[in-house]
């Protein structure tokens, strides 16, 4: 009897014991007076030193002595390597197909590119340039805590791996190496196509937005994220800006 009351009561409640369940699945459709919203993020004040790491081991493929990791490429007050996307759209415009894939290579004890864009489900191909050892770990970065995805040992020398890039809860993933505590990259997980990394000059449009409410979001790796809320209108054209700082 138990059983009986129990078990229909635990399914009336995905979003507690079953993550995905509770996330609507993204439908292409054609869209029709479809807006855009363009923009630019900034950077406001001295961004921070470079970080510095020593190289410990495997000198002959990672190099000699330190290596140097800019994490806030600011420049004339334009913050690049920051995604811009609207949240949470459950149905629009095709995924281009330049984010179906992507490659994720190991290369003098560093992740290459460092960041970069994927459609959720997408395959993601991992490669060992290096004459050395990785233990490739992905999390999903999800507020301050994060998730263990993947943790995959790779022998040197182009050794492929291939996942699918499939998160819960947070578009954020973080890449490490177990064995070279310096290498780090990142995933951005689209879960829709309204997305867009920033130029050079930190400008960036998403075009072909349906007319409705959103909540437009830029994300940097270091910086974290900034939220707004904008309408876009049929045909319309919508102007958003986003400025960071030190934290």
């Amino acid at each position: 009897m138990i059983r009986k009351f129990f078990l229909p009561f635990l399914l009336s409640l995905p979003f507690l014991f079953f993550p995905d369940a509770s996330l609507a699945k993204y439908k292409v459709v054609s869209i029709t007076g479809g807006g855009a919203v363009t923009g630019k993020v900034s950077f406001k004040g001295t961004p921070p030193k470079p970080v510095k790491y020593i190289i410990t081991k495997d000198q002959h493929a990672c190099g000699e002595g330190q290596v140097t990791r800019q994490e806030v490429d600011a420049k004339d007050g334009a913050l690049r390597g920051v995604v811009v996307y609207l949240d949470k759209v459950k149905k629009g415009k095709a995924y281009p197909e330049k984010i179906q894939s992507a490659v994720v290579d190991q290369k003098k004890c560093a992740y290459v590119p460092y960041l970069q864009v994927v459609a959720e489900g997408g395959k993601v191909t991992i490669l060992n340039s290096d004459d050395a050892h990785h233990n490739i770990h992905t999390y999903e970065i999800i507020g301050r805590a994060k998730r263990s995805m993947w943790n995959i040992s790779q022998p040197k020398q182009r050794k492929k791996v291939v996942r699918r890039a499939k998160v819960r809860r947070s578009p954020i993933v973080r890449i490490e190496c177990d064995v070279h505590n310096w290498m780090k990259g990142f995933l951005f997980v689209a879960r829709n196509p309204y997305y867009a990394l920033v130029n050079d000059d930190g400008s960036f449009e998403i075009n072909d937005v349906p007319p409705g409410k959103y909540s437009l979001r830029a994300w940097h790796p270091a910086l974290g994220v900034k939220k707004k809320k904008i309408t876009i209108t049929a045909g319309g054209k919508k102007t958003a800006a986003f400025t960071f700082s030190s934290k």
